[in-house]
């Protein structure tokens, strides 16, 4: 099996360095209960690297730390089928790498929304240019340049204004940590980001 071209394999290590990585600590912690020696545990995360490395892309992987326990665990299964005498801390405690999917979990869905919701009435609420810029950067993944020309502005004010409303939406955001808190101010006109600039 061949492994993915360069472009892809590049997006696939940047997947894993940014969305699986920050995991790792957690499932040596899980299989370190389990009483996987060390050795075992760099055998079984490497494993996973490796295979997870052969595939040509990180599309299908939705929960990246469902992904690695899951992965982990069948891992650590194929060893245990391989070896003649398995410590029994490890079978009684092989539930712990079973990570539910929380994509399903309506409370996540639900906050996932509120979150959504509330970015969504600030970057409404962000001012006219401000807001235009922003949208074409960060929602549309314009350049600094083809949003300039696009809005007949300069690339140094389409700097400052994203830096602007990036900070104008976390600074809200760290204020109100989606407590359950409403967005404040009143409710504004529907965000239009098919064509930012109307």
């Amino acid at each position: 099996m061949t492994g993915p071209d360069q472009p892809n394999r590049s997006a696939l290590l940047a997947f894993v360095g940014t969305r699986i990585l920050p995991h790792e600590a957690e499932v040596r912690q899980r299989l370190t209960r389990l009483g996987v020696t060390a050795d075992d545990r760099d055998d079984i995360l490497q494993e996973v690297y490796c295979r997870l490395l052969t595939v040509g892309s990180a599309d299908h992987i939705l929960d990246p730390r469902a992904y690695l326990f899951k992965a982990a665990r069948r891992v650590l299964l194929q060893k245990i089928r391989k070896t003649r005498v398995v410590p029994i801390t490890t079978m009684q405690n092989l539930e712990d790498l079973a990570v539910p999917d929380r994509r399903g979990d309506p409370e996540v869905a639900l906050s996932a929304r509120t979150e959504l919701n509330h970015v969504l009435d600030l970057i409404r609420g962000l001012p006219e240019r401000c807001r235009q810029v922003f949208i074409l950067r960060k929602v549309h993944g314009c350049s600094q340049a083809e949003t300039a020309e696009k809005l007949k502005i300069s690339e140094n004010i389409v700097e400052k204004d994203t830096a602007k409303g990036l900070t104008l939406i976390l600074d809200d955001l760290a204020r109100n940590r989606f407590m359950g808190e409403p967005p404040r101010g009143p409710r504004r006109k529907p965000l239009k980001v098919v064509n930012a600039i109307d």
